[in-house]
């Protein structure tokens, strides 16, 4: 939860810009096309949620696939 804070933190700079500077925040739908891991977590739908975690366990699953291939193979 610290790092999803620290992360949320680091993602309200680029929307300090955008309230600060007058009529920015009509550019806003454009910079999160370009950008859509810019909203913090509090924005993420259910749906987005469970693919980032899918996603996450994927990347997992093929590093430990890698990891028990290279020890048979170094076996």
């Amino acid at each position: 939860q610290f790092l999803r804070i620290c992360a949320d933190l680091f993602r309200l700079v680029p929307f300090l810009v955008f309230l600060v500077v007058p009529f920015m925040e009509f550019l806003l739908p454009v910079a999160l096309k370009l950008f859509p891991n810019m909203l913090p977590s509090t924005f993420e739908t259910k749906s987005k949620k469970e693919e980032r975690l899918k996603k996450e366990l994927r990347v997992k699953l093929e590093l430990a696939k890698f990891l028990q291939d290279t020890i048979e193979e170094m076996a």
